[in-house]
């Protein structure tokens, strides 16, 4: 092999394949194969520029200051004088030889020259700086294996934490969601499982929420229901004494013939008692029902001030007896509300306001008109309710004269349902001392 110096040379570059195929030449082109004369060539475009080859001269002073390698030489000539092809063929396979302590690699290859002559590559390199280097390579094998087990502990402790992390607060929503808390949202920040398991823990936090809010509801309706028939029964019984006490007194009278000529009046005096129990009972039954939470009113429009005007000629006699004069205040008003509900409260307002005005005072209905609401007023002068007692007068079975107000005919329950038909319709409603007597009022929406 004679080395050849090629300098900044641009041009279309004809290479032997077989040459190429032993490694004697490498480039970084985009070959052709072209056949000459029975000969394989690759024609490649590119730029070589400023390879170094040594000259002749500086070759063959390397080759001879090796004495290894000169050796080598001879030794394969002499295979080839002497040796049969096949030990001339295993002579091709690489060889590690060692000289001086020092490995080498050898490598002979036959190539096919330009006159079709076998001619021979002979290379032999140093394994020292390979030994070397493993060498080194091996004393930081302790030091790299720290290296990645550490790296492998970090990456291992990131990714667990990443994977943990959503796991963690699964558990501690579910926790939660156990104590009945459904106040923690789990974020849904993946589409893979663990974002489905969060979004399902979140429906179902949802669900079992909105479940738990009913059957409260339902509970607290069911307790309000056995308040309210507990509180029925307590009433009825109380109420219900007086009366039958009289009842029993008088036909204690009738059966002993005691006061016979009295018998007319006694019977007048149960009479009357029966008729309290029954309307007592009416109005408790009513009572219980408004408070039972499960009443619905049927909302329509009305004209209110025709309902005041027809409730005050019913009631005309009861202030006529009593000497009473009625001042309305009315305009036209259609609202909206319960027409019979709304005539009930108003009918307590007025028939209250008789029972506590004294003989030959007044009695003031009034109308007016406040942006979308209307507001009833009825106000009797004469008489005061204490401050204290102002919140207590829409208890049931409430007095401020308990005497009076039985001889009269009331029940004490009153009141009471008309605080309860007033909220069924989310009304404002109150009473106040005025000047010379006691107002009690409620507003209605006014209908569009």
């Amino acid at each position: 092999i004679i080395p050849v110096r090629v300098l900044n040379l641009t041009n279309n570059l004809l290479v032997r394949n077989d040459y190429l195929d032993n490694r004697i030449f490498k480039y970084n082109w985009y070959p052709k194969t072209y056949r000459i004369k029975g000969t394989d060539y690759l024609s490649a475009t590119g730029t070589i520029t400023n390879v170094q080859i040594p000259s002749s001269e500086e070759v063959s002073k390397a080759l001879s200051t090796n004495d290894l390698f000169t050796k080598t030489i001879s030794n394969f000539q002499a295979i080839l004088l002497k040796s049969s092809q096949s030990e001339i063929e295993k002579s091709f396979k690489p060889k590690d030889v060692q000289s001086n302590g020092v490995r080498y690699k050898l490598i002979i290859k036959p190539i096919k020259g330009p006159s079709g002559t076998t001619e021979y590559i002979i290379a032999m390199t140093s394994l020292q700086p390979l030994n070397e280097a493993f060498e080194i390579m091996q004393s930081y094998y302790t030091y790299m294996i720290a290296f990645i087990f550490l790296l492998i502990l970090l990456v291992a402790f990131y990714y667990s934490k990443k994977i943990a992390k959503p796991l963690l607060r699964v558990n501690q929503a579910t926790k939660k969601i156990a104590s009945l808390q459904f106040s923690e949202t789990l974020p849904v920040t993946s589409k893979d499982e663990i974002g489905t398991l969060s979004h399902n823990i979140n429906k179902l936090s949802e669900t079992l929420q909105s479940y738990i809010a009913k059957l409260k509801q339902d509970i607290e309706k069911e307790r309000q229901l056995e308040h309210t028939r507990k509180q029925f029964i307590a009433g009825v019984s109380h109420e219900l004494k007086t009366p039958l006490s009289i009842m029993q007194s008088c036909i204690s009278i009738l059966k002993d013939g005691v006061a016979s000529h009295k018998k007319d009046h006694y019977f007048a005096a149960m009479e009357k008692e029966v008729v309290k129990m029954d309307r007592l009972i009416i109005n408790m039954l009513e009572l219980a029902k408004l408070e039972s939470g499960t009443y619905k009113l049927e909302i329509d429009r009305f004209f209110v001030h025709e309902s005041i005007s027809y409730i005050c000629k019913t009631l005309a006699m009861a202030m006529q007896k009593k000497q009473l004069q009625l001042t309305l205040e009315l305009f036209p008003a259609e609202v909206i509300g319960n027409e019979a509900r709304i005539e009930q409260v108003i009918t307590n307002f007025v028939t209250n306001a008789i029972h506590h005005t004294p003989i030959g005072e007044k009695i003031y209905i009034s109308m007016t008109e406040e942006k979308e609401k209307v507001r009833i007023s009825v106000e009797n002068k004469g008489a005061f309710i204490p401050e204290e007692d102002l919140d207590k007068v829409w208890d049931r079975f409430y007095r401020g004269d308990p005497a009076r107000n039985r001889s009269e005919g009331g029940t004490g329950l009153g009141l009471a349902i008309s605080k309860n038909i007033l909220e069924l319709h989310h009304s404002r409603y109150g009473v106040k001392n005025t000047k010379d007597g006691v107002c009690f009022y409620f507003y209605l929406k006014k209908a569009e």
